[in-house]
């Protein structure tokens, strides 16, 4: 053991070395570095929890349980820390965080059970899970790289749950069950604030040359000093083992400056230059990254208008004649789904545009009942309305714009509502090629690179009198900036970096500092930094649940009181059908909240059902949702939206 304990000694003085103390110094180099004494970090540990308990039930809990004991489970801590070192072996810290200190119990017993006319073993489950968020006050000491500290743990419960159950074998214990008095909820009676001690040691890695990045791995231990429930003997141990990260500010005090040469008749030209961001740190590489953003969704081919008007409702973003010519479905990508619903005159009339062999019948509806009932009329006028906006602002020739009118839609929502009638009240939009107005996809790229900005400074370190410089930055292929100056030693320029410039293959970025003097002496200065490309798809219609890929179709739309899959709903199912790689988990059908409930609900039901048949899923996984908000059911548009069935599928 004497032997132990020297070579652990030894170690540490081998190992000392001052980074941390106040204002620590150590050289690099020609350069010294101060240290702060402060430092601040994250931390994750894992490990066992240790539960030591006498009790037989929680208070105002029924349990037949005679005691539990003990009991084990895994449990982990995460965290941030502060810490401040008042010399190169002591200081104190301050950590917050935040444990899982989960326990399982279980007591058996043995009774005579008169309905089998024998013994049975009943078993006493307890399963808790507990988190408490902590700070934990330390002292520490440091001896070179390892640092030992202790102090108070200070517990603020956050969530303090049980599970309880009574089983019996072989028998049951009304002639009915085998199980009794399970149970789960709150932990009753959880103090308000928990105490205990804490205690750990670490031993710290730097992570660069000045030693203000460290890594430190760590084993921690901490008790609790009361119970955590009341009337009850039960406390807890902590042990963790994991990772810190450290950090420290730092300051580089470089060295002087060389003496004057003695004789210096004709001193060579020299230049100096260096490229930085804002924080002083010299920039290595540069990043140039293209996002590819990607969002689906049904088209809904219809315009809904106000009652008795045939002018487009002011929702509807309508566009002028030079605008049209701009307008692309990219620009669409920020907005939410009925943002992007609000251009369906302007998606249809870009399709139309172009494709030439297109032609597009527009049909208008009244509302078939209340004051505009049945009138042809005016829902003539409304389709004229669109026709017009697509002829004098998308310049789409009026034979190819079929125009029909009717005094109720084909396919009428439920006019005893009023949510009814304003459904109907409609424009509804059908091309001669249906398939091309059915999903709306819209594929977005983004170029943005890092640092966005640098800082170049240029400087001439011997010579004469500076006459004329230029300072130049380009790429292999691009040049991007340049700019002139008389007589300065010494350059400093902000220069910001376009990235759509740069060239996303084995490209570098070139900084060129040229320096002529009175005497017509030339010299160069140069730094080529090298460009990562990098690619980021961003799925919209994809969402990840921990290491899996959940893919959400949400394309199917249903009429008013409908359930049967038209053909656009079933070129979306093929589609689904023929996807290799994934597993279907859930069907949805939905509807909106308006309307008899009970109706709702099964039709609900009815619509997720169809297309589970199809797709032949588990029943257990088709649910229906009568009340459903995807988007605003106070509009018609909304509502039509919410007539749904949406898909959830996981890659495999």
């Amino acid at each position: 053991m004497r032997v132990l304990i020297a070579i652990i000694l030894c170690c540490l003085c081998i190992s000392d070395h001052p980074i941390l103390g106040q204002n620590a110094r150590a050289p690099i180099g020609d350069e010294q570095v101060n240290i702060s004494p402060f430092s601040f970090g994250i931390h994750a540990l894992g490990g066992y929890n240790l539960h030591t308990a006498s009790f037989t039930s929680f208070k105002g809990i029924p349990s037949c349980c005679p005691e539990y004991s003990q009991a084990t489970n895994l449990g982990s801590t995460i965290g941030l820390s502060g810490s401040y070192a008042l010399n190169q072996h002591l200081g104190f810290a301050l950590r917050a965080t935040f444990s899982g200190l989960g326990g399982d119990f279980s007591s058996d017993e043995i009774q005579y059970v008169m309905s089998q006319s024998g013994f049975a073993t009943i078993t006493h489950d307890l399963e808790t899970s507990l988190g408490i968020a902590a700070l934990e006050p330390q002292a520490t000491l440091t001896f070179g790289r390892a640092t030992l500290s202790s102090g108070l743990w200070i517990g603020m419960p956050i969530s303090m749950r049980f599970s309880q159950r009574e089983t019996i074998f072989p028998g049951t214990f009304d002639g009915l069950n085998r199980i009794r008095n399970e149970l789960s909820g709150d932990i009753p009676f959880t103090p308000s604030m928990i105490f205990g001690v804490s205690a750990g040691m670490s031993y710290a890695f730097p992570l660069n040359r000045t030693n203000n990045l460290r890594l430190a791995p760590e084993i921690r231990g901490f008790s609790l000093l009361q119970e955590l429930s009341e009337s009850t003997y039960w406390r807890a141990i902590g042990i963790r083992a994991g990772l810190s990260l450290l950090w420290s500010d730092v300051e580089i005090i470089p060295p002087p400056p060389p003496p004057p040469p003695i004789i210096a008749p004709l001193p060579d030209l020299l230049t100096t230059m260096s490229v930085k961001v804002q924080n002083g740190l010299s920039v290595d590489s540069v990043v140039l990254t293209e996002r590819i953003d990607r969002v689906i969704q049904p088209i809904l081919p219809y315009v809904f208008f106000d009652e008795e008007s045939s002018e487009i409702p002011i929702r509807y973003q309508l566009l002028n004649e030079q605008q049209s010519t701009q307008f692309n479905e990219q620009a669409l990508m920020p907005l939410d789904m009925l943002g992007r619903y609000h251009h369906v005159l302007n998606l249809a009339g870009l399709r139309l545009r172009n494709d030439s062999s297109l032609t597009i019948t527009i049909i208008g509806n009244s509302a078939g009942a209340g004051k505009e009932r049945r009138n042809t009329g005016l829902a003539f006028k409304r389709a004229e309305k669109i026709a017009l906006y697509l002829r004098t602002i998308w310049n789409i020739d009026s034979s190819r714009l079929i125009i029909k009118a009717k005094g109720i839609p084909d396919n009428p929502s439920n006019n005893a509502y009023p949510e009814g009638i304003a459904e109907n009240r409609r424009v509804e939009l059908l091309f001669s090629n249906p398939e091309i107005f059915e999903v709306l996809t819209i594929m977005d790229s983004v170029l943005s690179v890092q640092p966005e900005e640098v800082n170049v400074h240029g400087n001439m370190i011997s010579g004469t009198m500076v006459d004329r410089w230029r300072l130049s930055m380009m790429t292999d292929t691009n040049y991007l900036h340049e700019s002139l100056g008389l007589h300065d030693t010494f350059i400093s320029s902000s220069l910001h970096i376009d990235p759509s410039k740069l060239g996303k293959h084995k490209d570098s970025l070139r900084f060129r500092y040229n320096v002529v003097d009175t005497l017509g002496r030339s010299h160069t200065s140069s730094i080529t930094i090298p460009i990562h490309y990098q690619y980021i798809f961003a799925d919209k219609t994809i969402n990840y649940s921990g290491t899996d890929r959940i893919k959400r179709y949400s394309l199917i739309l249903f009429d008013f009181d409908a359930a049967t899959l038209d053909d656009r709903n079933m070129r979306v199912i093929d589609a689904i059908k023929s996807t290799n790689g994934i597993q279907i988990t859930s069907i949805l059908g939905a509807t909106d909240p308006f309307g008899d409930q009970e109706r709702n609900a099964k039709l609900a039901l009815e619509r997720a059902g169809v297309v589970g048949t199809i797709l032949n899923v588990d029943p257990l996984i088709v649910k229906g949702n009568s009340t459903y908000q995807g988007t605003s059911n106070a509009l018609p548009e909304g509502r039509f939206y919410n007539r749904t069935v949406i898909i959830e599928a996981k890659e495999q």
